[in-house]
């Protein structure tokens, strides 16, 4: 026997004995014998992947593990491959205990898991079917994406073609049909809810009264107008949180107004247009542009007026409004008194300001934490432009002087502060990388620490009750997720418990003691800003649940509040395109928000609080730059004032005027 004959297939016979019979009747019987013998079973990969399925639902013999904001999900990462081969290359080489973080909606992702396992995508409703699709994209699983894309737009209506239309990755065909439609069905579009969540870039062109004010000229006009903002540099953001003034020069090009030099004998707003221009070019350049991003006009109609459009910037869909100025033929850019536009820049129904200013913070800061603590605005960490800040510094009225205090004991931005008694507590936030649930205290000069958040927490709120000596935190934002969850800290135990849930998740709101009630203001959920305000009666008894308060004008988040004079107070803040300088006062319970004066700047995040006898706004986002100026309110129907002095009210200034649609005539940046 040669080696290796005792491990061949068979009964061992010899070759003689193999070679008597024929090539064909050994195939033949082996073909029967293999028929006898060979199992097939049609369901058994079905049953395989209903095994796997069935163990991945009892979280047993896994491999990886999906994080989707907050929502952990088992799976196996052979089959997630198998589903995606863009997959491959995200899938983490650790155990399933280091999970794989990605930005898609939970339910999303479990639905696209259940397609892996079975072979089945089922899905509620159209919204479920948008969000099924981005995740469908982001995920590279075309087969469950191209599904949705072609059933998606056999239901297209005007209140969801721009939803579709912002999908992703949407096929060439697929975006000329939607194109079509919305501008088939541009008015019905134009006034959907859908538009409002789009950015909306403003441009005024000026022109003259003798001009007509439609057809052929104004259609020119528009789509030059349009032209110019697609060939600006600036991200859609940018260009949606401020208004633009634009002419025709003497070569018949459409320039920015705020490209023009300084020049004696200017229109008050056209200077002070000017002046913020180079303000944004000194302190923001603008970016150089890249490469080449989808854009174009999806649809636009000029009009008496102006002109309309929903159009693609740099990838993002985003709404255009164009209006007319109109000057004499003798007035030009440099002279003359223009029409105040209905959207102006920061100072828009404001005086201009001459005299010594208020000293400014040592760098720009946005989401810091700030109270008044022995007289001063104190005001610790955030973001500059570049880094996440532990340097905490104080103004002092008086003086008009910003005095360093020392350092927290950590970099941290995202967070609230409240000053209970003598001493300022911070609370949360993210030191850039990590949520943070640890909690400092600033007392007699030095800082310290005090017992940790019972939950790591960004963007939450934080509010005092001084007669209870407790804190309140409220809401926030963990792991994508808005949160419900309040706490209260007893400071005389040094310990945590649980309050009453809000009733709606809530992250970037305010907070605020007031009227014998814990109040949480706006803020936004995981999809939009909210203007929604909730109660949390603290009087009495123990606190019961969180009821329905009186809405805010308009919905926003990171936004300032605190109560002065005796009333609540909510200023500044975001409404997702645009920081705002409208703040608006609560006088009694039971009543209904009123407009207070508008902020001179734009300030999103800003360190709010009452010093003394005045109302202080300091530092926070205006849309294009973190800041550092201060601003006051000496009374509550005065005017907000960088200056020194107090100001006088002219009778003609408006504190805040409100389209009939809700928007904000003065949102600017």
């Amino acid at each position: 026997m040669e080696i290796g004959d005792e491990y061949r297939n068979g009964d061992g016979r010899s070759g003689a004995s193999g070679a008597s019979r024929s090539d064909d009747s050994a195939d033949e019987e082996e073909s029967a014998l293999e028929a006898e013998l060979s199992l097939e079973e049609p369901d058994a990969a079905a049953r395989t992947l209903n095994a796997l399925n069935a163990l991945r639902k009892a979280r047993q013999h896994y491999d990886v593990t999906l994080l989707a904001r907050g929502v952990e999900l088992p799976a196996h990462r052979a089959l997630l491959a198998a589903l995606s081969p863009a997959m491959l290359a995200s899938l983490p080489a650790a155990a399933a205990a280091t999970p794989l973080r990605l930005d898609v909606d939970p339910d999303a992702l479990h639905a696209l898991l259940d397609y892996a396992y079975t072979g089945r995508l089922r899905v509620r409703d159209a919204i479920a079917a948008r969000r099924l699709y981005r995740a469908a994209a982001l995920l590279r699983v075309e087969s469950a994406r191209a599904h949705l894309a072609d059933r998606l737009l056999r239901r297209i209506t005007p209140q969801d073609c721009l939803a579709l239309r912002s999908l992703p990755d949407l096929a060439t065909p697929h975006r000329r049909q939607l194109d079509a439609y919305v501008a088939q069905h541009f008015e019905e579009v134009w006034g959907s809810s859908e538009l409002a969540a789009l950015p909306l870039v403003r441009l005024e062109l000026l022109r003259e009264t003798s001009a007509d004010s439609c057809g052929e000229r104004a259609a020119t006009l528009a789509n030059a107008a349009l032209a110019w903002l697609r060939a600006s540099p600036s991200e859609p953001a940018e260009l949606a949180a401020r208004s633009h003034l634009l002419y025709v020069d003497a070569g018949g090009a459409l320039r920015d107004c705020g490209e023009l030099p300084a020049a004696r004998g200017d229109a008050p707003d056209l200077e002070e247009y000017k002046k913020r221009a180079r303000e944004r070019e000194r302190e923001a350049p603008r970016l150089a542009m890249g490469g080449e991003d989808e854009g174009g006009v999806v649809a636009a109609k000029a009009a008496e007026g102006g002109a309309r459009a929903v159009l693609i910037l740099r990838g993002v869909l985003v709404a255009a409004q164009v209006a007319w100025r109109g000057v004499s033929a003798s007035d030009t850019p440099r002279g003359g008194r223009l029409a105040a536009p209905a959207v102006d820049d920061d100072s828009a129904d404001l005086p201009t300001e001459e005299g010594p200013t208020r000293a400014c913070m040592s760098v720009g800061r946005c989401a810091v934490g700030a109270a008044e603590l022995g007289g001063r605005l104190v005001v610790c960490g955030g973001y500059d432009s570049a880094r996440v800040l532990r340097s905490a510094e104080a103004y002092d009225p008086e003086t008009d002087a910003w005095t360093p205090l020392p350092d927290m004991r950590r970099a941290r931005a995202r967070f609230p502060a409240a000053r209970l008694g003598a001493r300022l507590y911070v609370l949360g936030g993210s030191d850039g990388y990590s949520e943070l649930d640890s909690v400092d205290v600033l007392s007699e000069g030095a800082w310290a620490g005090v017992a940790a958040l019972p939950v790591a927490r960004q963007y939450a709120a934080a509010a005092a009750h001084e007669a209870r000596n407790e804190l309140y935190v409220v809401g926030g934002s963990a792991e994508g997720r808005s949160l419900r969850a309040v706490h209260r800290y007893d400071a005389a135990a040094d310990a945590w418990g649980v309050a009453p849930p809000l009733a709606t998740g809530r992250s970037q709101c305010a907070a605020a003691v007031w009227a014998g009630a814990l109040w949480a203001l706006g803020g936004c959920d995981e999809w939009r800003c909210l203007a929604s305000t909730e109660t949390l009666a603290l009087d009495g008894a123990e606190a019961g649940a969180w009821s329905a308060g009186p809405a805010l004008p308009s919905a926003r988040r990171s936004v300032g509040a605190c109560v002065w004079r005796g009333a609540l107070w909510a200023a500044g803040g975001s409404a997702g395109a645009a920081s705002l300088r409208c703040t608006a006062l609560l006088a009694a319970r039971g009543a209904t928000w009123r407009p207070g004066p508008s902020l001179r700047r734009p300030r999103a995040a800003p360190a709010l609080a009452p010093v003394g006898a005045s109302l202080f706004a300091a530092g926070g986002y205006s849309g294009k730059r973190f800041l550092s100026c201060v601003e006051c309110l000496h009374e509550p129907d005065g005017v907000w004032t960088t200056l020194l002095e107090s100001v006088d009210v002219p009778p003609d200034v408006a504190c805040l005027s409100l389209t009939p649609s809700g928007r904000e005539t003065d949102e600017a940046v």
